[in-house]
């Protein structure tokens, strides 16, 4: 399968894994964002910290919209949270992406132990061989070392893959594009 494949797939087919229905936690309304909305939202990625009246300006509307208008996208949870980006080669700190093949019956109960770990900085279930992704942030080779030990004896863990990171080029937020 190409990637230009994954364009005509019928979701009610996918066979590889779970299916999106088998998680009820998740939830699939999708919220409608306007321009504004896109162009606080990109605003605040680039600068969490931008001030209510330059985002006033910005969209010349008044700062009580703007108010009203971030605290629907935080109760929508379209924004999560509001952070920094540290950057970990300042602190010498090693950034990995740990790949996981994890029994379809246990991925729930390992991803929710996973997710508590401060050194899991993201966490995906993907389609493929590897249905688990992580992103670790960790201080040593040594500790790397030993977060991949204990992975590897979690119950319902077949296989995995690691790749260690050498330099970073770009880190960042994501930013919403408008809908033609």
């Amino acid at each position: 399968m190409t990637l230009h494949d994954y364009d005509n797939i019928d979701e009610d087919k996918i066979e590889i894994g779970r299916r999106f229905a088998d998680y009820p936690s998740v939830k699939f309304r999708r919220v409608k964002l306007d321009e504004i909305d896109i162009l606080i939202l990109r605003t605040l990625a680039e600068d969490g910290r931008t001030p209510l009246r330059e985002l006033s300006k910005k969209t010349e509307l008044a700062i009580s919209t703007i108010h009203s208008r971030i605290s629907r996208l935080i109760a929508e949870d379209v924004i999560e949270k509001f952070t920094i980006i540290v950057n970990p080669e300042r602190l010498n700190y090693i950034t990995a992406f740990v790949l996981l093949n994890v029994s379809t019956s246990k991925i729930e109960n390992i991803l929710s132990d996973l997710v508590k770990r401060d050194n899991v900085l993201e966490a995906y279930e993907s389609l493929g061989k590897f249905n688990v992704v992580l992103k670790v942030r960790v201080k040593t080779l040594n500790a790397l070392r030993r977060f991949i030990n204990e992975l590897s004896k979690l119950d319902g863990v077949a296989e995995f893959e690691c790749f260690v990171t050498t330099k970073r080029y770009k880190e960042d937020t994501w930013k919403p594009e408008v809908e033609s």
